[in-house]
């Protein structure tokens, strides 16, 4: 496979680029897949035969199962990442994605449903860590938050394509679409340049994407473990209060029903406005951290409210959802992540925090399993999101300022 660098001397001079559309597509099958299935998740498991209340158990085993295989196959596209390219890592996450989802049209059974989330979660890993990765390394320091929020915009049409399918086909054929677009994105992967810095650090010959280089250094462990509780605030939003929410606001005395697909539809059109505020107030402050730490406040304040018993009516409910967007963590904390590692190093690291933050999900969803019955819904909620976000805190204070920082450089870090 011809691999060719980004031209005029490695790097794009505008944030919004060709690396940005179609490596932003990965993120756009990312966000589809998880909208997809937590609004399919009631017809579909009602189709299967479930009855109510085996609906909401089963199906945060099944998401559950789909977010352990992103944790697995995060560290297998990463490494492969810093192995033997970006570009040629996502080609292999994009096709094993595609035919999982295709897969995923055919189940007739819970099991079998649950395993094949889970080979869709290996495959679609790769997307947004590698995506992040690369466009990171092919734009200037000062347009990175820019172009990563430009990426991270192209996850809303993901969102709207997978909610206007439900609209209008079953949730077979909503798999199917999902399947062919994947298989869309593989060819026009081939119009992808692989990293300058990338392929400047193949000829040095320095071992690349080592999990005894990530792991085995307190250094690295700390900072990795940082990283993945900077982006868990908003997984605590997305994956828990808003992914729960048809359960969750039954407890809040909303005045209506409400339905997770619109909650999550509100929440993600929103993020972009939240993404491009981050990286504003990123550029002119000249700091990550700052604008972190304010965002990871906001959500706080947003989490109390919505688990208070406020009497909403559904309008008012999705709005305070909406306004949860104004505070997505993703493109600041995105960017503070790719910013901690070396090359070497970085697919690795930046592919395998992503998807351990998602995966704080399933331990907040086993919390709250486990003790919702003993100490009810709301305070479970509370709990959880005060240690997650807390946490969070902690986690940004601890990780070094990497505002205007090179991403150039081999060496590893101890």
């Amino acid at each position: 496979m011809d691999i060719k660098p980004v031209p005029d001397s490695g790097f794009y001079k505008t944030a919004f680029n060709l690396t940005v559309l179609i490596a932003g597509l990965g993120y756009f099958v990312d966000t589809f897949d998880f909208f997809l299935f937590l609004s399919m998740r009631v017809p579909s498991l009602t189709d299967l035969g479930l009855t109510t209340d085996q609906i909401t158990r089963t199906g945060l085993l099944i998401l559950d199962g789909s977010i352990l295989g992103a944790m697995i196959g995060s560290l297998f596209w990463g490494v492969l990442g810093d192995k033997v390219g970006r570009k040629k890592a996502l080609l292999g996450s994009i096709l094993i994605y595609s035919l999982g989802m295709v897969a995923n049209a055919f189940v007739h059974d819970a099991l079998t449903y649950a395993f094949v989330r889970f080979f869709i979660g290996f495959g679609v890993a790769g997307e947004l860590g590698l995506g992040t990765t690369l466009v990171a390394e092919t734009v200037h320091s000062s347009k990175r938050t820019y172009a990563l929020t430009f990426f991270a915009a192209m996850g809303v049409f993901g969102v709207a394509i997978a909610a206007i399918s439900l609209e209008f086909v079953d949730w077979r054929t909503s798999c199917l679409i999902g399947g062919g677009l994947g298989l869309l994105l593989l060819l026009l992967r081939s119009l992808l340049y692989e990293s300058s810095i990338f392929l400047q650090t193949v000829k040095t010959g320095t071992r690349r994407g080592s999990l005894r280089d990530l792991f085995g250094s307190l250094r690295n462990l700390k900072t990795f473990a940082c990283c993945v509780l900077v982006l868990a605030p908003n997984y605590y939003l997305t994956g828990f209060l808003l992914a729960l929410s048809p359960e969750i606001s039954k407890f809040t005395d909303v005045q209506g029903t409400i339905k997770a697909n619109i909650a999550l539809a509100v929440y993600f059109t929103v993020s972009v406005l939240g993404d491009f505020v981050s990286a504003w107030l990123s550029e002119r402050f000249k700091s990550r951290r700052l604008v972190a730490g304010l965002f990871v406040l906001g959500n706080a304040v947003l989490a109390l409210v919505f688990i208070q018993k406020l009497g909403l009516s559904p309008l008012q409910f999705y709005v305070l959802c909406a306004v949860f967007g104004l505070f997505n963590l993703w493109a600041i904390s995105g960017t503070i992540v790719v910013e901690q590692f070396p090359t070497t190093l970085r697919a690795t690291a930046s592919t395998a925090s992503l998807n351990f933050s998602r995966g704080t999900v399933i331990l907040t969803h086993m919390a709250f399993l486990a003790f919702k019955s003993s100490f009810g819904v709301i305070n479970v909620s509370f709990l959880l999101g005060t240690v997650i976000i807390g946490l969070g805190i902690i986690a940004i204070w601890q990780l070094p300022e990497t505002y205007g920082r090179s991403l150039k450089g081999t060496e590893t870090v101890t």
